[in-house]
């Protein structure tokens, strides 16, 4: 799979990677993994940077569905995605728009700037 993750139960942070070409189903098995563990509501660090996503913009409608209905029936942690492509960006920064009412989801293109994102909007939770 290329979505690997890892679980920081105590710090309550998912720790993610994607490499090469990424499918909308590799990102729902993605996110049923973290539903399954139960992260859904940790804050995650996604580094997509080596992964290209393999499905066309348009049908990141299909996602924003996804993340809609996972976030009707459950809190969803906040998401910082690293990606290094302006095409991986526009992606993630128009999934963020879509779904800013039930999930933060944010690109980044710096890892030291995704993290501190992660920890003010966690801080902001407690």
């Amino acid at each position: 799979m290329p979505i690997t993750a890892s679980f920081d139960h105590q710090n309550m942070r998912v720790m993610a990677t994607a490499r090469g070409r990424v499918t909308l189903d590799e990102i729902r098995s993605h996110l049923e993994e973290e539903r399954q563990e139960p992260a859904l509501a940790y804050t995650e660090l996604l580094d997509a940077r080596d992964a290209v996503p393999d499905f066309p913009p348009a049908d990141s409608r299909v996602l924003v569905a996804w993340l809609r209905w996972l976030g009707e029936r459950t809190h969803l942690g906040p998401t910082a995605v690293l990606v290094n492509s302006d095409l991986a960006f526009g992606i993630v920064r128009m999934v963020e728009m879509l779904v800013e009412d039930v999930a933060l989801v944010k690109p980044f293109r710096d890892k030291l700037d995704a993290e501190l994102w992660l920890d003010q909007v966690a801080g902001n939770r407690k």
